[in-house]
């Protein structure tokens, strides 16, 4: 398996949360099973995902969206995601103004034009990702991987736990 590191990568950090919501305490002994069958660990999702594509390796972390990009832009269907019993982490992508910004009406005036209907009808294959708002998705989404339960911690419980996670996960893998 190929995945990324959860200090820089959202995906990676979604894997280390993932562990930690489904094994708890034993998500230790969980990534040293891991680590057993570990090809490499990546800085980034596009990093993984090439070597992956490259033959490196059967396993990638990626998004349940991936197989998409395949089935509508190279007419591909031999690409799919796995479905977890004990469900997936959610991860959400977001944008925001900050408080310094020196043009602050444009930055609104964007961020509006992010939630039309234009944008989110581009973000499926745009960015290969659910839109945040319902529009019709594109043909080739149907047959995606549909979690049935999503995971979450809270946000006060990650900002709280996250360093120590990683450094479990870094003692784990290291042995």
């Amino acid at each position: 398996m190929i995945y990324q590191d959860p200090r820089t990568s959202t995906p990676g950090l979604g894997l280390l949360l993932w562990m930690r919501k489904v094994y708890g305490d034993n998500a230790p002994q969980a990534w040293q099973k891991l680590a057993a069958k570990t090809v490499t660990v990546t800085k980034g999702w596009s990093e993984a995902y090439g070597l992956f594509l490259k033959g490196e390796s059967d396993l990638v972390l990626s998004y349940t969206t991936s197989p998409a990009y395949h089935i509508i832009e190279e007419k591909k269907d031999n690409y799919a995601a796995a479905n977890f019993s004990e469900g997936h982490y959610l991860q959400v992508e977001v944008a925001a103004r900050t408080v310094a910004s020196k043009q602050p009406e444009l930055a609104e005036k964007f961020l509006k034009f992010m939630v039309s209907p234009a944008f989110q009808n581009a973000i499926p294959t745009g960015n290969w990702m659910y839109p945040v708002a319902d529009v019709a998705l594109p043909a080739g989404f149907e047959s995606l991987a549909k979690p049935a339960t999503t995971l979450e911690f809270t946000p006060q419980q990650v900002a709280a736990q996250r360093q120590a996670w990683i450094s479990e996960w870094q003692r784990a893998v290291s042995r």
